[in-house]
């Protein structure tokens, strides 16, 4: 191993990191002015830069867009030619850059400030032409870059990544953002499926017997729907107990079949809520050493699952 390697790796997360630190310290009034600029907005955010900001930019772009706020990336190149098209009156600019003076902006902040859009600045210098253009200046702390030649975009670039995300997660704190509508926007993929609820996968054709039924008829219930278990119901429909395949085989010695279902069932059933996710699901039954769940709303049962059924779509 290479500690040289190493010590560089270590110096270089440290400037960063550092950077980021005195950044959360300098957070202030303008901050939250674009904050609340960008969450009352009801147009797009426009998000641009050039080089790596523009990099940096197309991601906070995406942030946003997966967490509900309509955004666009716009390379200020393209904006020149014909691009500027993509702005709407009613806009938000959010534009990237360290020196504040790429030459590249010039049309678009140009045309924004014609177009009177409201400009979001993040940059370095205060006195720039990006600085001086902007409605909101969100300022980037005095730092320098990670490398040795202290000119390759890193801790500059670190610095606007951690405060676009700043921003999302800020407005998105500010729309009440929950897991329910973040499993709207991400259907497809490993975080979808994460987000995925007993709602959607659960069985509507519960096995349930009466409270005066006898273990017979559970047994009959419970061999048709093959839920390895039967809810036991009163006359109001409400939950009393649930007898399972591991109770009748606890009590076969003295097993009447004759006999009422409550002399076997057990009182008080594991049940869940149909909201919860089914990775919280799958550990709540093992936790219980149980195979099948029911899922009850004010003591009705509405539901049921089995444990294969929520591993296949975990």
């Amino acid at each position: 191993m290479n500690n040289s390697v190493i010590k560089i790796g270590k110096k270089t997360l440290l400037i960063e990191s550092n950077a980021i630190k005195l950044l959360s310290k300098k957070l202030d009034k303008s901050f939250n002015d674009a904050v609340h600029l960008i969450f009352k907005n009801t147009g797009k955010l426009i998000v641009s830069g050039v080089g790596k900001s523009g990099i940096i930019a197309a991601k906070i772009s995406a942030s946003f867009t997966s967490t509900g706020k309509q955004s666009v990336f716009l390379n200020p190149v393209d904006a020149s030619h014909g691009d500027l098209g993509i702005i709407a009156r009613n806009d938000v600019l959010l534009i990237l850059s360290n020196s504040g003076e790429t030459q590249e902006l010039t049309d678009l902040i140009n045309f924004a400030k014609k177009n009177n859009n409201k400009i979001i600045a993040v940059t370095s210098n205060k006195y720039s032409l990006l600085a001086k253009s902007a409605d909101i200046r969100l300022l980037l702390p005095a730092h320098k870059e990670a490398d040795n030649l202290n000119i390759i975009p890193t801790t500059s670039t670190t610095l606007s990544l951690a405060l676009g995300d700043a921003l999302c997660c800020s407005v998105l704190n500010l729309n009440n953002f929950d897991k329910k509508a973040f499993r709207e926007l991400h259907p497809g993929g490993k975080l979808g499926k994460k987000l995925k609820t007993l709602n959607e996968i659960m069985d509507l054709d519960i096995p349930k017997v009466g409270i005066s039924d006898t273990i017979l008829e559970a047994v009959l219930v419970m061999t048709e729907k093959k839920y390895g278990c039967a809810v036991v119901l009163d006359r109001k429909s409400n939950i009393k107990g649930i007898i399972t395949d591991g109770d009748l085989r606890r009590s076969i010695n003295h097993l009447d079949l004759k006999d009422n279902v409550q002399k076997i069932m057990q009182k008080k059933p594991i049940l869940a809520n149909k909201e919860m996710l089914i990775s919280s699901s799958i550990a709540l039954m093992n936790k219980n050493a149980i195979t099948s769940l029911i899922i009850a709303k004010t003591k009705k049962a509405v539901g049921i699952v089995n444990l294969k059924k929520c591993l296949d779509n975990e």
